[in-house]
């Protein structure tokens, strides 16, 4: 039954329309591409589809089958120069889906038994860059591991070659070539062109009387003079008899017996003419054909090679089979394309993987995904740029008072800024914090010479802050795969990676690093829910980002008809995550960034050690993990050497600004000797870089001051605050009732607290707020810092 001719394509109406794409090395590859065209768009009244501004590709562009493809010309041959293009033409197609690397190459003796001969046609299944490795004094190394190889092709090729390589639809395959080929009869050298020698018999002068040069050439590391590496075999007298196999006599000299292979080719940006170095990858690698540019097109482009053997990657290089694999080449891609016709035609895979990202995205997510990273506190106006080498707050001195040991040196060195007529945002243990509607509280008239006392004396920057600022801008742009953030509960570690994920300097930098970078984040949260505390939580949360921004996530997993099934986080179990990120990690070419705060707060025993195994096992060249905690001793342990950023020793200033303008604004009365900004210089002093601390600290102390307590009183006050926040809470309980007027709205906030951890489950009723408040745990008081006012209003 004769075959239908395939429907002809509309001409695109732009250059997005195009989604195959074929890159050529030599001009006699494009020749026999050209050739294949069945319609030239170009030569439609010189309409040109053109090209992206600072492309500097030159393209053809027609019809093969029923697909539209544009070739994009090299000007050369090489890895490096297939790359570049292959980028261009990214940039001119937008939506190329698939590119194949068309035309000549260097081909193994035997493949599984069955010999490969001079015309046959090779298909990819896989490419090894073979000179991309290390140097030693002794041997070459070459980087075969999967992080560091290129990767292999994705589900949707995958799926068409293992079609193409039953014995039916090859055999089909080779039939569709060769009616092809035989419309250009003349072309076929015969095979008394094909001899292979030994890897060892070297191509040069055999007679040595003609050359001395050659004739002292006895091993492989000997050289042959310039003339022999120009001349033919039959120029030089290289022995047919030498040969390795010989012409069947029943093979018709003149009728061509193409066969077409699926195997692994090797690339490098060297032309293969080593028979011994030709065996070396077959036997290492299992390579069957040598080449120049598909590692370059690999790394852009979903790819397919399709070149025809033109000689054996030995030094008796054959010309004369050149034009002839070409046309093979072209041939094959042609009848290759019916099949990927069919395939789009017969399957629709762009929908049919849509529909699939959708229920895969939907068993990932789980409602409380992003409200961990929502709630955190913003930074205050200009805090946190130290980090990028913004503006650097300055160290600050004041007088202090004879009775009194001086203080010029409490804070030293201090980091992070806030702008004088600004205050944090919220009440935060994330540091840096502020709350309107607190300032309209407790704005009160300022007394004479307050705002003279607020001011600090400048002197140079510190030079603590410089260091944190190169650390961390260093690590942005390097290779260096773990940083982590450490800091006391309170210190604004959480704020820091809400800051770092949001300022666009973050991705600036991270581009230095490579162009292409994803960012990717994950917020524990002990008081949250089982997902927000889970190891399994975090697993889910990259893999949904991930999927988000790349589709062929599901490509490089090997069970997708089993994850196709999953509707919900309870249906995937942690092996099954942990393969899914690490297949893509391992075959993509995408760098990947991942913020992951609090880990102190994932649940203690296995899921905190799950974590800190995928924080180790998941770096590689591809990514880099950002990570805070608390400095306990098993991070500290587990993060010792890489780069490290003490959170609370950077708070200092923040606390001092915050402090001192509350002081300022809301009292009425002040001692007469009492310096405010002296005063909340030692409030940032021993907060030691804890803000929520600072925040009660400070409350009590304008409570004093408006009670009109000394000078005396409110330092007494001060030094019998307790240092740590559980104290400090305990600390207020036992006060009068009085001053308990001022904590009633953090005694709402703590009932309110343990209403929302505990599912909104009522209290029993004979439970005071007192008694609620002695039995709290730490990391719901901290939990004020995120919810804030959101709580007092629940």
């Amino acid at each position: 039954m004769p075959r239908m001719p395939p429907a002809t394509p509309r001409r695109p109406k732009s250059r997005d329309d195009f989604e195959i794409a074929i890159i050529c090395a030599l001009t006699l590859e494009a020749d026999a591409i050209i050739a294949a065209f069945d319609h030239y768009w170009d030569e439609d009244s010189g309409l040109s589809f053109g090209k992206a501004r600072g492309d500097p590709n030159s393209y053809s562009a027609g019809i093969i089958g029923s697909h539209n493809v544009v070739l994009a010309h090299l000007p050369g041959m090489g890895k490096v120069a297939a790359g570049n293009i292959a980028a261009f033409c990214r940039m001119s197609f937008p939506n190329i889906n698939l590119a194949l690397v068309v035309g000549i190459c260097g081909g193994a003796p035997l493949h599984e038994d069955t010999p490969i001969l001079l015309g046959d046609v090779i298909i990819s299944t896989g490419v090894v860059q073979y000179d991309f490795g290390r140097r030693f004094p002794d041997r070459f190394e070459m980087k075969d591991t999967l992080s560091e190889s290129v990767g292999r092709p994705n589900l949707e090729i995958r799926s068409l070659l293992a079609k193409l390589a039953t014995a039916r639809q090859s055999q089909k395959l080779r039939r569709a070539t060769h009616d092809i080929i035989a419309r250009v009869p003349d072309a076929y050298p015969g095979r008394s062109k094909d001899v292979l020698f030994p890897a060892g018999y070297r191509h040069k002068h055999q007679d040595a009387l003609e050359c001395s040069v050659c004739a002292s050439c006895s091993t492989d590391a000997d050289t042959v003079c310039s003339e022999s590496l120009k001349a033919t075999c039959k120029e030089l007298g290289c022995d047919s008899k030498q040969a390795l196999r010989q012409i069947p006599s029943n093979e018709n000299e003149r009728e061509p017996s193409l066969k077409i292979h699926f195997g692994t080719f090797a690339s490098g940006d060297t032309v293969m003419k080593s028979g011994k170095d030709r065996d070396q990858l077959i036997r290492q690698q299992k390579a069957i054909g040598f080449e120049m540019e598909s590692a370059g097109v690999w790394e852009v482009f979903p790819c397919i090679v399709i070149k025809s053997v033109c000689d054996y990657a030995d030094s008796h290089k054959n010309k004369d089979w050149q034009d002839y694999s070409a046309l093979c080449a072209a041939a094959c891609t042609k009848a290759f394309l019916e099949y990927w016709n069919f395939t789009k035609r017969g399957i629709d895979f762009g929908a049919e993987k849509e529909e699939l990202r959708k229920r895969i995205l939907k068993s990932l997510h789980f409602p409380e995904m992003n409200e961990r990273r929502s709630l955190i506190s913003s930074e205050a106006p200009s805090t946190l740029d130290w980090i990028f080498g913004g503006s650097h707050p300055q160290t600050f001195e004041f007088e202090s008072s004879d009775n009194e040991e001086s203080d010029n040196d409490l804070i030293g060195a201090t980091i992070g800024s806030t702008d004088e007529d600004s205050d944090p945002e919220e009440y935060s243990d994330e540091g840096g914090g502020s709350s309107d509607s607190h300032e309209k509280r407790h704005q009160g008239p300022k007394l004479a010479g307050v705002e003279k006392e607020s001011q600090e004396y400048e002197t140079p920057e510190p030079s603590l802050a410089k260091d944190y600022e190169d650390y961390f801008k260093t690590w942005l742009t390097s290779d260096e795969p773990i940083y982590w953030i450490s800091g006391k509960p309170g210190s604004g570690k959480s704020t820091l990676m809400k800051f770092l994920l949001r300022d666009p300097r973050t991705l600036a930098a991270l581009k230095k690093w490579h162009k292409d970078i994803v960012i990717l984040s994950h917020f524990f949260w002990k008081p949250g829910s089982f997902m927000q505390q889970s190891f399994k939580g975090l697993m889910c949360s990259i893999a949904y980002q991930l999927l988000s921004h790349d589709l062929n996530l599901i490509d490089y997993h090997s069970e997708t008809t089993s994850i196709s099934q999953k509707a919900s986080p309870s249906d995937w179990d942690q092996d099954q995550l942990r393969k899914l990120l690490y297949s893509y990690r391992d075959q993509t070419s995408q760098k990947i960034c991942i913020f992951i705060d609090a880990l102190d707060e994932a649940r203690p025993g296995q899921d905190t050690l799950d974590a800190l195994q995928f924080i180790k096992t998941m770096i590689s060249p591809k990514v880099k993990i950002c990570v805070s905690s608390r400095p306990e001793p098993l991070f500290k342990q587990q993060f010792s050497g890489h780069p490290h950023l003490q959170m609370h020793q950077l708070t200092k200033f923040d606390i001092f600004q915050y402090s001192r303008k509350t002081l300022c604004q809301s009292t009425n009365l002040e001692p007469q000797t009492l310096n405010l900004s002296h005063l909340a210089k030692k409030v940032a002093e021993l907060a030691d870089g804890v803000f929520l601390w600072a925040v009660l600290v400070t409350q009590s102390l304008v409570r004093g001051l408006s009670n009109g307590d000394s000078e005396q009183q409110i330092n007494q006050r001060l030094g019998s605050m307790p240092k740590d926040l559980m104290a400090l809470y305990h600390d207020i309980l036992r006060r009068s009732a009085e001053d308990l007027l001022i904590y009633r709205e953090y005694v709402s906030m703590a009932i309110n607290l343990m209403f929302i951890a505990s599912g909104r489950r009522s209290l029993f009723s004979q439970v005071t707020a007192f008694e609620c408040m002695m039995v709290m745990e730490p990391e719901l008081l901290e939990s004020y810092a995120v919810l804030g006012s959101q709580v007092l209003a629940a």
